[in-house]
């Protein structure tokens, strides 16, 4: 697999204002290069004051050409450092290693509750921490495909890469369930 350092500086917490007007982290997002971007949205609209929150120096930029379709979102902003590559390969197949990268939402951790009303990008910054899902394709059906690992609130957006570090599929959400082992729910790009 490729590297850590390489797939975490590529990525970026797509932020806003919430519904209670607040600071939001709204999910991950990660770059194709030359300030094209892709993230999961579930709706068409852009979410409210829309900003990209850089993962590799904390930079703050605006989001512009918001397009919306079947859960995926691309825009630009500012580039960032380095850029994923689709896949170009095959199908994939039922045991395929599999890593997924995504930043959790920090927000509602029991650190930021004295200062929620106040938190922005630059308070919230140094709290950021990448999640990686480690494991291999156990589902998967025309669209979709299913990881094996634990999904968190914010990872929405991130890439999922092949053996070779190529991005195969976007976090979509996961599925908690007592009677089931975690499973990540991604939309397949190639």
């Amino acid at each position: 697999m490729s590297d850590f350092n390489a797939i975490a500086d590529a990525c970026g917490i797509l932020v806003g204002t919430g519904t209670d007007g607040q600071f939001a982290h709204l999910g991950t997002a990660w770059s194709m290069g030359g300030g094209d971007w892709v993230a999961a949205w579930s709706g068409e609209d852009p979410p409210l004051n829309p900003r990209l929150l850089r993962a590799v120096d904390g930079a703050v930029d605006a989001i512009t050409a918001w397009e919306c379709e079947d859960g995926v979102a691309g825009f630009s902003s500012a580039p960032g450092p380095a850029a994923l590559a689709l896949a170009t390969g095959g199908a994939l197949h039922k045991r395929d290693p599999l890593r997924a990268l995504g930043y959790p939402s920090m927000v509602d951790h029991p650190a930021f509750r004295l200062h929620h009303g106040s938190l922005d990008p630059q308070r919230y910054v140094p709290y950021l921490c990448p999640w990686i899902i480690e494991g291999h394709l156990a589902l998967f059906s025309s669209q979709d495909g299913w990881l094996v690992g634990r999904f968190y609130p914010g990872m929405a957006g991130g890439p999922v890469l092949d053996r070779a570090g190529q991005v195969v599929g976007l976090l979509i959400d996961g599925a908690d369930s007592p009677e089931h082992p975690p499973l990540a729910r991604f939309r397949l790009l190639v």
